[in-house]
């Protein structure tokens, strides 16, 4: 359980925005394992991050990603109704109007484009 939680911890310091060298000082001395170990963690993490993260259902993702910016979204307008300043407001009108394309870049826009894949070729079988 100790590797799970080490490993989760040092995807949660990376997406804060610590460099390497700073998560694996961290967390070794956290753990109490040796550098070299948080090391093999970043080496190897292609064959135990997409398993930790649950990476491999693309419904499960798109749902995840989808529900995450539903949540930015609505913490977005709180900002806009209850915020006195006017970059306040704008910051989140800003944000609101960012997940709005990245909901129809990942939700809507790759329907899009298997129904014209389909369509293309729909009008090959045809032509020929």
């Amino acid at each position: 359980m100790n590797t799970v939680e080490r490993r989760l911890e040092l995807l949660k310091l990376e997406g804060i925005g610590f460099n390497q060298v700073e998560i694996v000082k961290q967390l070794s001395q956290k753990h109490g394992c040796s550098d070299r170990t948080v090391y093999y963690d970043f080496e190897n993490r292609a064959s135990w991050q997409p398993t930790l993260q649950q990476l491999s259902d693309h419904e499960a993702i798109l749902l995840k990603t989808v529900n995450r910016y539903e949540q930015i979204y609505r913490e977005a307008s709180v900002r806009l109704l209850t915020g006195t300043q006017e970059l306040t407001q704008l910051g989140a009108l800003n944000i609101m109007l960012k997940v709005n394309s990245k909901i129809y870049e990942i939700a809507v826009l790759p329907d899009i484009l298997n129904r014209l894949e389909e369509l293309e070729e729909k009008a090959k079988v045809v032509r020929r």
